[in-house]
C-alpha cells in the first residue's frame, strides 16, 4: 500500500505525509524497511515525536505486508549470486582478465591490500565470495587500507560490478573476446582505438604488427631503428648503421646502442601476446604438441596471407617463441639471425636460422656446443675426407647422458646441419666432412694406383689418372716426380714401376724399392752375414724374375760401400759388426777395365787369328765382349762420336771384312762359327720387302708370326736408309712405299671417310673396348691432324668432328631426370657393377664431384639438390621400414 493511499484514508497527518515524501518513503514496505533497520523515524528530517508515533503505528498496523516485503528484501540483497553461478567459460575468462588488469592498475598500497584480502586469487568466483556476496565486507575493514585508499578501492569495486552486469547481459562470444582484448590493450599500452579485426581474431601476428606500427613496444625513433636494422620482413633491404643513422638523424654509435638495447628487450616486450588465444593448429597447421616446430615455406606463406603481413621466417619463429615460451625453447643466437651479418664471430658458430624445440628436449641437449663443434670441423683444414656415425656423435652433447632422447633429437639435429652447414647424411646415417684443400698431384697418382690395384708403370698410372679425372690438366712427367716415398709410394726396381707403401703390410709377397733395398732390409734382421742362396730365396719372393747371379752382380756394383763380401759367398753390411769367424774378402774381383787402344789391339789379334769378326753368341764370353765393344765403336763412328784417328782405325777393320759386314748370312766363315742353329733374321732382301708391301699394301706386322722376321728386316734397313744421304733405286722405292703405307700399318681397313661416318652417326668417338681398332685409328688421325697446318676437305671435316665430340669419350649422354626416375623406381642408386647401370652411375659420380667442387651451373646445382633430397627421403623411408 502506498503513502498516498494511507493519506487519503486520513490515517496520517499532513506533516507525517510530507516527511515520508521528502525522504522517499513511498509505501508501507519502505516504512517498514526503514523502521526495521533504524528502530525509529526520529532521524528523518522534519520528523517530530508525533509524526514518529504515527508512522510506528502504521508499521504495526500492517504486520503481514512487512514479512512479505522482508522476504523480498532478502532476495534482493544478493543479486550477484545467480549471476556468478550462471556465467559461461568465456564470460568468466573475460571478467577474470578484467579483474586482473584493473587490480594491476591500482596504486601499490591498494593493490597489495586487495591481493592480500583475496589471497592473490583474482578469479571472479573468489572476488564475489570475498567482496560482492559478503555481508560483512567493508572497504574500511580491509587490512592495511588507509583513508586515502578507500575511495580508490570503492571505485575499483564499482567498475568491476558494472562490468560483471554488462558481461552477463551478452552471449556473443566474439564480442566478449573483443571486449577482453580491447580492454587489455588499452589498459596496457594506452591505445584508444584498436581495430575489431585484431580484437576478434586474436591473431598474435596481426597484434605484433599493430603494436609495432603504433610505437607501443618502443618509442618512434627506436621503432624506426628496429624496423630498419633487424630482419623483420621478407625481401627487406639491408641497411648499414650509417644509412640508418642518416635517416633518424643520430650518430652511428647511438644507432648501434639503440639496436642492441631493443634487441635485448624485444622478447620481453612481445610476452604481452601470450595473453591472447591464437589457434595455431587450426589456422596454420602448427602442431604445438610436437617436439619441434619447423616454419617451412608453406606455413610462412599461410601466416602472411591470412594476416595480411609480410614477416620474415626468422621473425615469425621469434614471435612464436615468445607466445609458446612455457612449452618451447628457441635455439639460435638473436644477433646472428635477426641482424644483418656485418661480420662473423670467429670463436663460435654464426647461426642462420632459429629452431623451436620442445622445452624438455632442449634441456637434455647442448645445441650450442654441437653447432660450435661442427663449425670448427668445417672451418679447419681438412686434407683427407672423413666420416662417422651421426647418432653416436650426438651422444657427446647430451646434457644428462640420457640416450633415450637420441631418437627424438636425431631429426632436429639433422635439420640443423642441413640448414646451417649444408651437410647431408649418407645412406648409412654417417656425417661426412669433405676435403677442403686443393688436391695435389701425388694424391691423383695415389688414387689411380688404388684403382689399378697392382704396381704399375708411370704411363699406366698417368692414363688411369686421366680416365678418373678427365678435366685434370697434368702430364706424365709431373706424375712421375710426385710419386716420392714421403707421399706413400715405393719404386719397384729401376724401371719406372711404382706401388703403394701401404701394400707392403696389406699384400703378401709385396715389397717396394730396389733389390739392394730388399737385401739391406733382410740383412739388418740378422747378426751374422747371410749366404747368397738365402738372400736370393728372400729376394725371389718379391722379385720372382730375378736370379742369384743377377742379385750378386747387383750388390757388387753398389758404389755406396754398404755391402761386405765374405768367403764362401756370404754377404753382410758395413754398418754392422760381425764375428771374426767370417773372413772378409779384402778386394772383390771386378772386371778389369782396359784402355781403348788395348781393346783395339785385342780385336786385331782376334781378326788376324780367326780371319773373321767376333760373334755375338754361341762363342766364349771373351768373344762376346769383344763383339759388343766393336759394335759400340761402329755405332759411335756412325754418330760421329769417335775421334778421327780412332774412326779411321775402326773403318779399316770394317773394310777388311766387307762380305761379313754387309751380309752376315754368308757362309764364308760358317765353319769357324759354332752356331746351334741358323736363324732366319737375314734371309730377306730389299726386293722381297718391296714386293710384300706392294702386294699387301701394308708394312709387315711384328705381331703376325709369318711376318715377324720380315718386319725385323724392314726395321733394320729403315734405320740404315734414314741415316744415309744417298740411296739406291731400291732404297728410294722402299722410302716411297713406307710413306704411302706406313700410317696404315695396323688398321688399314679404315679410312678417313669411315671415321667421319662413324662420328656423324654416333655423335661420339669410338669406344676403346667395343671399337678397339677404330679407336686406335681415330687417335692416329688425331695426332696427324694436330701436326698439319694445311688440310684437305676430308681432313678439315674430320678435324671439326673430332673437336666437337672429343669430350664424349667413355660417356653416355644422361640427364638428371633419368637419374631421378631411376632412383624413384628402384629406391636406390645405380650400380657401378651392372652393365646396364654403370654408365648412369658414372654420370651420377661425375655430377657429385662437380657439385662438391662448386663447378656446376646454378640450374644443374638446383637439379642435383633434388637428387640429394630424394636420396634423403629414401633413407628415412628405409629406416621406417
Amino acid at each position: 500500500m502506498t503513502i498516498d493511499e494511507i493519506y487519503k484514508k486520513e490515517e496520517i497527518s499532513v506533516r507525517s505525509y510530507h516527511v515520508c515524501k521528502y525522504n522517499e518513503l513511498n509505501s508501507i514496505s519502505d516504512l517498514k524497511r526503514y523502521y526495521y533497520k533504524n528502530k525509529s523515524f526520529e532521524k528523518l528530517r522534519n520528523c517530530g515525536r508525533k509524526s514518529n508515533e504515527e508512522l510506528i503505528e502504521i508499521c504495526n498496523k500492517y504486520p503481514d505486508e512487512y514479512f512479505e516485503n522482508k522476504e523480498i528484501e532478502v532476495k534482493e540483497e544478493n543479486p550477484f549470486k545467480s549471476i556468478i553461478s550462471n556465467l559461461t567459460r568465456v564470460q568468466r575468462e573475460v571478467i577474470n582478465s578484467f579483474i586482473f588488469v584493473n587490480t594491476n592498475s591500482l596504486s601499490v598500497r591498494s593493490k597489495n591490500a586487495i591481493s592480500l584480502h583475496l589471497k592473490n586469487n583474482l578469479k571472479v568466483k573468489n572476488f564475489a565470495e570475498k567482496i560482492l556476496l559478503s555481508e560483512s565486507f567493508n572497504v574500511q575493514n580491509i587490512k592495511n587500507v588507509g583513508a586515502k585508499c578507500v575511495p580508490e578501492i570503492e571505485i575499483y569495486i564499482s567498475i568491476i560490478k558494472d562490468f560483471i552486469f554488462e558481461v552477463n547481459q551478452t552471449r556473443d562470444e566474439k564480442y566478449l573476446i573483443a571486449l577482453k582484448n580491447k580492454f587489455l590493450i588499452q589498459r596496457t599500452f594506452d591505445i584508444p582505438l584498436v581495430p575489431n579485426e585484431i580484437l576478434e581474431s586474436e591473431s598474435i601476428f596481426q597484434l605484433t604488427e599493430f603494436l609495432l606500427n603504433q610505437n607501443a613496444l618502443f618509442n618512434e625513433t627506436q621503432t624506426v631503428i628496429v624496423k630498419r636494422a633487424l630482419k623483420l620482413f621478407n625481401n627487406q633491404k639491408e641497411l648499414t648503421p650509417d644509412e640508418i643513422a642518416e635517416q633518424v638523424n643520430l650518430s652511428r654509435e647511438r644507432v648501434r646502442q639503440i639496436r642492441k638495447l631493443c634487441l635485448e628487450d624485444l622478447f620481453n616486450k612481445l610476452l604481452f601476446i601470450s595473453n591472447f588465444n591464437d589457434d595455431l593448429f587450426q589456422k596454420y597447421s602448427i602442431d604445438v604438441e610436437s617436439m619441434y616446430i619447423d616454419i617451412n615455406t608453406d606455413i610462412l606463406n599461410k601466416i602472411n596471407q591470412s594476416n595480411n603481413t609480410n614477416f620474415s621466417r626468422e621473425f615469425i619463429t621469434f614471435i612464436l617463441s615468445t607466445y609458446l615460451k612455457d612449452s618451447f625453447s628457441i635455439v639460435g643466437n638473436y644477433e646472428d639471425v635477426l641482424q644483418p651479418k656485418y661480420f662473423n664471430s670467429r670463436n663460435r658458430h654464426n647461426w642462420n636460422n632459429f629452431y623451436l624445440v620442445e622445452k624438455e628436449l632442449s634441456l637434455e641437449f647442448d645445441f650450442t656446443s654441437f653447432t660450435n663443434d661442427i663449425s670448427n670441423r668445417v672451418s679447419d683444414r681438412i686434407e683427407e675426407s672423413y666420416s662417422f656415425n651421426f647418432k653416436s656423435y650426438l651422444s657427446k652433447f647430451l646434457s644428462n647422458n640420457n640416450i633415450d632422447f637420441l631418437d627424438l633429437l636425431f631429426p632436429i639435429c639433422e635439420k640443423i646441419i642441413n640448414e646451417e652447414f649444408e651437410i647431408y647424411l649418407d645412406l648409412e646415417e654417417n656425417i661426412n666432412f669433405k676435403r677442403n684443400t686443393t688436391r695435389q698431384a701425388h694424391e691423383y697418382a695415389f688414387e689411380a694406383l688404388e684403382h689399378l690395384g697392382k704396381p704399375s708403370k708411370v704411363k699406366e698410372i698417368f692414363e688411369k689418372v686421366i680416365e678418373l679425372h678427365p678435366n685434370y690438366d697434368t702430364e706424365e712427367a709431373k706424375i712421375r716426380v710426385s710419386m716420392k716415398r714421403k707421399n706413400g709410394f715405393v719404386p719397384i726396381g729401376r724401371k719406372s714401376v711404382f706401388g703403394l707403401k701401404k701394400w707392403e703390410s696389406e699384400l703378401d709377397n709385396f715389397k717396394g724399392g730396389t733389390i739392394r733395398d730388399i737385401v739391406e732390409e733382410y740383412l739388418m734382421q740378422f747378426a751374422v752375414p747371410k749366404h747368397i742362396s738365402d738372400i736370393t730365396e728372400h729376394v725371389l719372393k718379391y722379385r720372382p724374375k730375378s736370379n742369384q747371379y743377377s742379385i750378386l752382380q747387383n750388390l757388387k756394383l753398389d758404389e755406396s760401400g754398404l755391402y761386405i763380401f765374405f768367403k764362401d759367398s756370404h754377404i753382410g753390411l758395413t754398418t754392422k759388426k760381425y764375428d771374426s769367424d767370417f773372413k772378409k774378402i779384402s778386394e772383390v774381383q771386378k772386371t778389369d777395365r782396359k784402355t781403348w787402344e788395348e781393346s783395339l789391339e785385342i780385336l786385331k789379334v782376334f781378326t788376324d787369328k780367326e780371319k773373321r769378326l767376333p760373334y755375338s753368341s754361341g762363342c766364349p764370353k771373351s768373344e762376346e765382349k769383344l763383339y759388343r765393344w766393336f759394335n759400340i765403336q761402329k755405332r759411335k763412328c756412325n754418330d760421329g762420336e769417335l775421334e778421327k784417328e780412332k774412326e779411321k782405325l775402326i773403318t779399316e777393320i770394317v773394310n777388311q771384312f766387307p762380305s761379313i759386314n754387309k751380309d752376315k748370312s754368308s757362309n764364308t766363315f760358317s765353319i769357324n762359327k759354332p752356331r746351334k742353329n741358323n736363324t732366319n733374321r737375314n734371309k730377306y732382301s730389299l726386293s722381297e720387302l718391296i714386293n710384300f708391301i706392294r702386294k699387301h699394301k701394308k708394312i709387315p706386322d711384328s705381331r703376325i708370326i709369318g711376318e715377324k722376321n720380315l718386319y725385323q728386316f724392314y726395321y733394320r734397313n729403315k734405320k740404315n736408309i734414314e741415316k744415309n744421304d744417298t740411296h739406291t733405286i731400291e732404297e728410294a722405292e722402299l722410302i716411297q712405299l713406307i710413306e704411302k703405307y706406313g700410317s696404315t700399318n695396323r688398321n688399314s681397313k679404315y679410312s678417313i671417310n669411315n671415321l667421319i661416318n662413324f662420328l656423324e652417326n654416333n655423335e661420339r668417338i669410338p669406344h676403346p673396348k667395343d671399337e678397339n681398332d677404330l679407336y686406335h685409328y681415330y687417335h692416329r688421325q688425331k695426332r696427324k691432324l694436330s701436326n698439319l697446318s694445311v688440310f684437305s676437305d676430308d681432313e678439315l671435316k674430320l678435324y671439326n668432328l673430332i673437336e666437337k665430340y672429343k669430350s664424349t669419350s667413355l660417356r653416355v649422354v644422361h640427364n638428371i631426370q633419368e637419374l631421378i626416375k631411376f632412383i624413384s623406381i628402384n629406391k636406390r642408386l645405380p650400380s657401378s657393377k651392372k652393365n646396364t647401370e654403370s654408365k648412369l652411375y658414372q654420370f651420377y659420380y661425375r655430377k657429385k664431384q662437380l657439385f662438391n667442387q662448386n663447378k656446376l651451373t646454378k640450374e644443374e646445382e638446383i637439379q642435383f639438390i633434388e637428387v640429394a633430397k630424394l636420396l634423403q627421403n629414401m633413407k628415412y623411408e628405409n629406416k621406417r621400414n
